[in-house]
């Protein structure tokens, strides 16, 4: 009896593990997209970038329905695609390198679930295309464009130039079936949001700059381990009122440490901008000691580009002034902030208070500026006046302001509170501007509708928030509207 027992559990494993193995192997064809594009980037390491588009809740969110032309048009659009697609579910992606200089990647992948490939076949079919067959491909090139179909997945290809797209298309299916991402990529694949994108950072320094082959073989080796399995990871949101795209910076801290982040620097810029009532400003706090000693050490040629853009006089002095000769020019810290009216008026300037930090050698920058000063301006004390424009040239630094709110402390908006304190940081405060007034381009009079702007960077990541005046509606809506309603006020006045 127990002879009989042993062979049956013995007999149960082997089907049970046979079963396993062999579904498996079947789901692999059976993956859905999210599964399909992890597998991709995992096989293919020219995968630089990837992620997710919700295209339909982005639509909705937009209220694209409510536009009765676009309605009619795009509704019947996309009610046919729904025949076929999972246009509800995230479209896709992922971007092969190398990048041309227009930042065109050199591959294109989108990846969608499809719900019924008979429907689908038909739209491909009324669109006037013929689909041709390889194996359980079928697949359709246009120009630079290609899109394939097996089981659940569409996959479209662009790819530049010519190109064999049946080769093409089949090789994307293959790595398909391949073993599916981990840790942070697979994170990135799976992370929510209107739109997503994950950037390997290893991959694409190495896809993208071939000067890293001339290095010294312990640079080199000390450069791959900092950016191993380094991503960026940015998510965008569009809510009620607001857009807000978060990244963060999924590196390790022997990597961060290495780089020009200069964090928690508190009120010591601001303190150094003058006093009233900014609708713009701008400020960095950088550690250009970090940050040119790790381009000098394993991206030189970056730096000779950086440096090649500055004035000449600048030039020939960082010249001079032989290694890392920008942290000796310079301190790190800049700012500026503007205030008044934002439209110059009766030939009235901007009113503005700006601080540029000086290095170690910073007298040299200084006697540049004050010879430019002392042949169109006149000194009082130790400032230099030229029209209503006032330099004040420091060893710490250089002071320049024009109009009359330069005395006390900066009235910030409490949205900018921590403005001045991170690496980077920038805000615009709309609400204090007379936007209308200032005769936009009709493409950016949208921003009448908005509240503020403001992007803080630092160690960790960067934040984006765009705030509309009104709170309790879609920022995508709110900005549909206003295109609309602007679209509808030409027609009007043209008698349409």
């Amino acid at each position: 009896m127990k002879k009989h027992n042993k062979s049956l559990l013995f007999s149960i494993l082997t089907i049970s593990g046979i079963l396993f193995f062999s579904s498996c192997s079947s789901d692999s064809s059976e993956r859905d997209a999210a599964e399909a594009t992890s597998a991709m980037i995992e096989g293919n390491e020219k995968i630089v970038a990837f992620g997710h588009i919700s295209a339909m809740n982005i639509l909705n969110n937009a209220d694209y329905k409510s536009i009765p032309k676009v309605n009619t048009i795009l509704g019947s659009v996309l009610g046919n695609w729904k025949r076929g697609l999972e246009i509800d579910k995230p479209i896709y992606y992922a971007l092969e390198a190398p990048f041309a200089h227009d930042g065109t990647p050199e591959t294109v992948y989108a990846v969608i679930n499809i719900k019924n490939p008979d429907s689908l076949a038909s739209i491909i079919s009324e669109m006037g295309y013929a689909l041709d067959k390889d194996g359980d491909i079928s697949y359709h090139q246009e120009d630079d464009v290609t899109f394939g179909i097996r089981n659940k997945l569409l996959i479209i290809i662009s790819k530049p130039g010519d190109y064999d797209g049946k080769a093409k298309m089949k090789e994307a299916f293959t790595l398909t079936e391949g073993d599916l991402s981990e840790d942070k990529a697979a994170d990135i694949i799976a992370q929510k949001g209107d739109i997503v994108s994950g950037i390997d950072v290893a991959r694409l320094l190495h896809t993208s700059n071939t000067e890293l082959e001339k290095l010294p073989a312990d640079k080199k080796d000390h450069l791959n381990e900092l950016v191993e399995d380094a991503y960026i990871k940015t998510v965008a949101n569009f809510t009620n009122g607001m857009a807000t795209v978060e990244s963060q910076n999924l590196f390790s801290d022997d990597l961060k440490d290495e780089l020009f982040f200069k964090d928690n620097n508190g009120t010591t810029l601001v303190s150094k901008l003058g006093g009233g009532n900014p609708w713009m400003g701008v400020a960095m706090n950088l550690d250009l000691r970090k940050g040119e000693s790790f381009l000098s050490t394993y991206l030189p040629n970056a730096k000779q580009r950086i440096m090649a853009d500055f004035p000449g006089e600048a030039k020939l002095a960082l010249m001079a002034l032989g290694e890392n000769p920008l942290s000796k020019l310079f301190s790190g810290q800049a700012g500026v902030v503007l205030k008044g009216n934002p439209k110059p008026e009766w030939g009235m300037e901007l009113e503005y208070s700006s601080y540029l930090g000086l290095g170690p050698k910073g007298d040299i920058l200084r006697k540049i500026m004050e010879d430019q000063f002392s042949v169109f301006g006149e000194k009082k004390g130790d400032t230099y006046i030229m029209d209503n424009i006032h330099l004040k040239s420091t060893p710490k630094g250089i002071f320049t302001s024009s109009g009359n709110e330069t005395g006390g402390k900066l009235n910030l908006p409490s949205y900018a509170k921590n403005f001045g304190e991170d690496s980077f940081s920038l805000f615009i405060a709309f609400e204090r501007i007379d936007v209308k007034s200032l005769e936009l381009e009709d493409a950016a009079k949208v921003v009448e509708i908005l509240q503020y702007v403001t992007i803080h960077a630092d160690r960790d990541g960067s934040k984006m928030v765009i705030a509309a005046k009104k709170k309790n509606v879609n920022i995508l809506k709110q900005v549909t509207d206003f295109y609309a309603n602007q679209i509808m006020e030409k027609m009007d006045a043209m008698g349409v």
